[in-house]
């Protein structure tokens, strides 16, 4: 029996940033769902739960702070894994530092994300 494609959202206002991220998670094996700001997002994971959220923190409506807070409490996203990006090293805050499982300051390397996901996707697997 196949074990389902692991889930991933991923939330940037910067399209080719979606982008790549999309077609490495693809690449590894994720089934991918997008969100272009932090209110789309919190739209998206009051219906569903993932096992990645990649999430970018300088965004409109809400940042990406913004969304950690408010799906932080909500027990069926405990599992899953929080990579955050960003352009501006200083938003990475102690908060942030807490709450993600890893950080990542833009432009992302490609191979090492995709490196990161495959990884991540495995320890999905197992669980």
């Amino acid at each position: 029996m196949e074990l389902p494609a692991p889930t991933a959202l991923i939330v940037d206002d910067n399209y080719f940033n979606r982008d790549l991220c999309s077609l490495a998670l693809q690449f590894v094996g994720y089934d991918v769902t997008e969100a272009t700001n932090g209110q789309e997002a919190v739209q998206i994971l009051d219906q569903k739960s993932f096992d990645l959220l990649i999430l970018d923190l300088a965004m409109p409506e809400i940042n990406g702070v913004g969304v950690i807070r408010q799906i932080s409490n909500q027990s069926r996203h405990r599992h899953m894994s929080i990579v955050v990006m960003t352009a501006n090293p200083h938003m990475a805050t102690d908060e942030v530092a807490t709450t993600a499982d890893f950080v990542m300051h833009k432009p992302i390397a490609v191979e090492e994300f995709a490196q990161l996901a495959r990884r991540l996707a495995q320890r999905t697997a197992k669980n």
